[in-house]
């Protein structure tokens, strides 16, 4: 059986392939400093999906274990979104990074996505009229 479900690692290699198109055409077309906020965003955004991995394999495999693991389990995800949070808030404030570019940046890891279950999504279907099967 062919499963046609994307993966992290597809989805992140388009993520950083569309962030850093982006924000090279932030630099050329816009400035520099929107160019370096995309690649922030873009960044952030990348090492979150991968620290979401992490912490919902941690999750899973604390609450097997049952009791106060599992208790804790349930608290690393929003201890998770209020770092990532905090680190917004102080890029924004402290580092002034210019909005546009930053959520452009923020945006390429949707749009990744998007591509990716697209891509597996097509590849499967192609699969299946192969065999027969549809």
């Amino acid at each position: 059986m062919n499963w046609a479900v994307p993966t992290i690692a597809g989805i992140q290699r388009i993520a950083a392939l569309l962030t850093l198109l982006c924000a090279a055409a932030m630099v050329a077309l816009v400035s520099e400093r929107a160019g370096v906020s995309c690649a922030i965003g873009g960044a952030l955004m990348m090492v979150n999906l991968y620290l979401l991995v992490i912490v919902g394999k941690a999750i899973v495999g604390m609450a097997a274990g049952g009791g106060a693991a599992a208790k804790i389990g349930a608290v690393i995800a929003p201890f998770k979104l209020l770092f990532f949070m905090l680190v917004v808030y102080l890029l924004i404030t402290r580092i002034q990074v210019d909005l546009f570019g930053f959520m452009a940046g923020v945006l390429t890891q949707f749009a990744a996505i998007f591509i990716e279950t697209g891509r597996v999504s097509m590849r499967g279907s192609a699969l299946l009229t192969e065999e027969g099967k549809v």
